[in-house]
């Protein structure tokens, strides 16, 4: 959430921040709302000036007096509640205004135009070239036994899958192995989150209320189904001061994700490329706001690691303004190739939040013992999405027989090095 002070101080940088963002809202309702608060809370503080003065003579003066000053304090109290009523009605109407903006882009991001293009900023691994007719992996899963996407739509409706056999096997690798780095040679600690969270943590994470028609809610208690790992792990510290010398603090959390992705592009849900249900193993970050910067990019290192163990060719895609994901003040993407459809797929995405769920949660940090709290800053990533793994791996180590070769850093998690039908 942005700063009222700052959206107050300077209107023509977050407008500037909007129109870069191609986002058509404007502040000025906002704005109005401001002032007029301002207005009212300066009314009142005058009236408690004036019945602390009342409240003071009334002690002190002759009986005769007594009643008058009485009714005055009464007539003073009962301005004051109307005042009070009168703000609170106002900051009812600037809170979903407040709430709908999205993080103002880093001075770093560029407008991608009028076609939201992307930067790439670098590439790894080169493609291999085969000698056979390539096959996606929908048709490589299904042919050697490892997803079958009709039961899943028997089960859920579409877009949900059934992973048999091997195809488990290969989800556990992967999320076990994910992990095992992260942990291990990145030093995240590992997390296991409710899969269900309350409204308050989706609106401090910036999920809501934006995405509302996006999430899966359980309204007779409404609890939300995690639509990313990043909320609950956000909720952690919310509404909390962190003492000096606690950050940075580094979490790794494997959960399932659910989101409807209504509206989103066909070419893009064949397969396990968009499912209403995947697992995703989310790297979080909450450090100080000087250092978030070199966390990103440190972040995305952790993020390519995966990846090169992997040997699977990817490349650094730095988003343009407009395509922003709403809480994030600068995104880096990596997209693998996806060598049965010829393309590049979003794998992760990196995100510098800076002070925006921070704010948003109230998670707050003293630099040193005795010092003014500040907002956090929070990092996010995703290290990896693992059915969008698994997909690459299918088409970057389909063989002519139809087989499937297993990367040598899960065949301690498989005991195979060959996927064959089943």
């Amino acid at each position: 959430m942005l700063s009222l002070d700052f959206i107050r101080q300077h209107p023509e940088v977050v407008s500037a921040g909007l129109k870069l963002r191609h986002d058509p809202q404007n502040i000025e309702e906002l704005l109005r709302l401001v002032e007029q608060r301002k207005g009212l809370a300066t009314r009142c503080e005058g009236l408690y000036v004036l019945l602390k003065r009342l409240n003071e003579n009334v002690h002190t003066a002759p009986e005769r007096k007594r009643e008058e000053l009485n009714k005055q304090i009464k007539a003073v109290s009962k301005d004051i509640r109307l005042l009070e009523l009168q703000i609170s009605n106002i900051e009812t109407h600037m809170q979903p205004l407040l709430q709908a903006l999205p993080n103002l882009p880093h001075n770093s991001v560029r407008d991608g135009g009028e076609h939201a293009r992307n930067h790439t900023l670098s590439t790894w691994g080169n493609p291999l070239r085969f000698y056979f007719p390539q096959k996606a992996h929908w048709e490589l899963s299904e042919s050697l036994g490892l997803t079958d996407f009709e039961a899943g739509t028997r089960l859920a409706g579409s877009r949900f899958v059934v992973l048999k056999g091997m195809g488990a096997r290969l989800e556990r690798a992967l999320i076990s192995f994910m992990l095992d780095v992260h942990t291990r040679e990145h030093g995240y600690t590992e997390i296991l989150p409710p899969y269900l969270v309350k409204r308050s943590l989706m609106l401090g994470a910036g999920q809501l209320p934006k995405f509302e028609d996006q999430m899966y809610l359980c309204s007779e208690d409404e609890l939300y189904l995690n639509p990313t790992a990043e909320v609950p792990l956000v909720g952690l510290h919310s509404d909390s001061i962190l003492p000096a010398g606690m950050l940075p603090l580094r979490y790794v959390a494997w959960t399932s994700a659910f989101r409807r992705e209504a509206g989103s592009a066909a070419r893009q849900n064949r397969g396990l490329q968009r499912l209403h249900q995947f697992n995703k193993v989310e790297l979080f970050q909450v450090v100080e706001p000087q250092s978030s910067y070199q966390v990103l990019e440190q972040m995305v290192t952790h993020a390519e690691t995966i990846l090169r163990q992997l040997e699977l060719p990817y490349r650094v895609v730095e988003l343009c303004a407009s395509n922003l994901p709403f809480s994030a003040a600068k995104t880096l993407d990596l997209e693998v190739w996806m060598a049965g459809q010829q393309r590049y797929l979003e794998i992760s995405s990196i995100s510098n939040c800076e002070a925006f769920q921070g704010r948003r949660a109230d998670i707050k940090y003293r630099p040193r013992q005795s010092a003014r709290a500040e907002y956090v800053h929070t990092l996010n990533a995703s290290g990896l999405a693992v059915g969008r793994t698994m997909a690459a791996i299918l088409e970057a180590y389909q063989q002519a027989d139809g087989t499937v070769i297993v990367p040598k850093a899960l065949r301690p998690f498989m005991g195979v090095s060959v996927l064959k039908p089943e």
